[in-house]
């Protein structure tokens, strides 16, 4: 029998699986740019000092990971009993205490909030992928050009 080392509420698990889906696929689109702006300009240039910009690119992108995954990490570690939820719950609900009514009822298929999450995290995940992309391809292009 197994038992998890930090249990999270089911917003932040959510969260953070959203968070990865938009790193992956940024990380995706960032590795895909980049090769074929590295294609693209393949026979333009020599690969002198490409080792060392490439060693260089890795690193700050490694720092960048572990930074953003202390943002997230931090928070549980020094209030692990705390509460995280947004404020995409809060504000329906304060309307509603208010004693305000819809003027008009949704049309068309309305999901569930796990739906809506999923939906959430695909829009993530494809913002994150198509923007990745295009740094990777600037950054392909611009290892090329320096040397």
């Amino acid at each position: 029998m197994s038992s998890a080392v930090l249990t999270l509420p089911n917003e932040t698990e959510i969260l953070l699986f959203t968070v990865f889906a938009g790193v992956g696929a940024a990380t995706i689109g960032h590795f895909l740019g980049y090769k074929m702006a590295e294609n693209a300009n393949k026979n333009k240039s020599s690969k002198i000092g490409y080792s060392q910009k490439r060693k260089t690119n890795r690193l700050m992108y490694s720092v960048i990971i572990i930074a953003v995954l202390a943002l997230f990490i931090v928070p549980f570690l020094l209030n692990p009993e705390g509460e995280f939820g947004g404020t995409d719950g809060q504000g329906p609900d304060a309307i509603e205490e208010s004693g305000y009514s819809p003027w008009i009822e949704p049309m068309g298929y309305q999901p569930d909030d796990l739906g809506e999450r999923m939906f959430f995290s695909i829009q993530v995940a494809i913002g994150g992928g198509i923007l990745g992309f295009f740094v990777g391809h600037a950054m392909g292009k611009g290892v090329e050009k320096t040397e």
